[in-house]
């Protein structure tokens, strides 16, 4: 990339981060966008004042086939991209934002943003032992993906609701269900219990999961959080996607979809079916990356 593309990429990510103030995660991803698009203007010698919708369209077109997007994420690179052209304007480089004659992307809203097993634990083995807050979003986090928990539900917990081997949980219109607690959770809870909890505490509070100043975590807080680890890592989640995975993944290992839609608190099997798209999709291709198909070629 030339040292001008670079120098107003590093403009942008100020823009971003200091008059904007989005974090840091979500300026990551805005950059990593831009910066696609502008290695596109290199390429096809074209300056920010002299590209045009049709240009836009063929990066989007190229874009789309070349990365294999979703309708979801070629959305959300859209948005990335609109940022960017106000930007633009803001600093006097263009007059005008011809994305304004696009139309937006249609998302597949039915299908929930699912990442591998090997990137959830990618993410959760950031979330070393090193101090007390360490320690509880360690157990915190494992809790909500093994047993599919709402982050309203999972901040609300309180201590009666740990059942030792099953997690009694509140969700929904006060509906009650009862979770087992995996092996690695009970030992991450336990540990949490131990050696965190009690210099988190500071009056007596029956919740399980308590801030730095040893009240009830708040669910911003527990956002914050996740993207800190999010960065480190470079996997770009939100709050509810590893209960999208702790549903998925078990279909993917052959769980009954009503014991799924038990442990999810869903009232309707058809709000559970989603997950099922994206498990035989999984499924699919790995069949077709392992395995010889004659038909394939065909």
């Amino acid at each position: 990339m030339s040292d001008y593309f670079s120098k107003v990429l590093k403009s942008y990510r100020n823009y971003l981060l200091y008059q904007r103030r989005l974090q840091k995660v979500t300026v990551s991803l805005y950059v990593n966008e831009v910066e696609y698009f502008l290695s596109f203007l290199e390429k096809n010698e074209l300056a920010f004042d002299s590209f045009a919708l049709d240009n836009i369209e063929k990066y989007l077109e190229t874009s789309f086939l070349d990365r294999n997007l979703s309708s979801r994420t070629g959305s959300r690179d859209l948005s990335c991209l609109n940022s960017f052209m106000g930007f633009l304007i803001i600093s006097e480089l263009r007059s005008d934002n011809p994305l304004e004659l696009i139309d937006g992307i249609k998302i597949d809203y039915n299908t929930p943003l699912v990442i591998s097993k090997e990137d959830v634990e990618i993410l959760l083995a950031t979330m070393s032992d090193d101090d007390y807050l360490s320690i509880r979003d360690s157990a915190l986090f494992e809790l909500i993906y093994s047993c599919g928990l709402r982050a309203s539900e999972v901040i609300s917990l309180k201590l009666s609701n740990d059942q030792g081997h099953f997690l009694i949980v509140t969700g929904k219109r006060d509906k009650m269900r009862s979770i087992p607690i995996g092996q690695v959770a009970r030992i991450k809870m336990d540990k949490y219990y131990n050696e965190s909890r009690t210099h988190l505490k500071k009056d007596k509070t029956p919740f399980i999961f308590l801030g730095r100043r040893g009240n009830k975590l708040t669910r911003q807080a527990l956002s914050k959080r996740l993207e800190n680890y999010c960065f480190r890592c470079g996997i770009i989640i939100h709050l509810h996607t590893l209960r999208h995975c702790f549903a998925t993944h078990l279909l993917q290992g052959g769980a009954d979809i009503r014991i799924v839609q038990e442990l999810l608190g869903h009232s309707d099997i058809k709000t559970t079916q989603i997950y099922t798209s994206i498990a035989d999709k999984e499924l699919e291709e790995g069949y077709l990356k392992y395995h010889k198909n004659p038909l394939r070629k065909k």
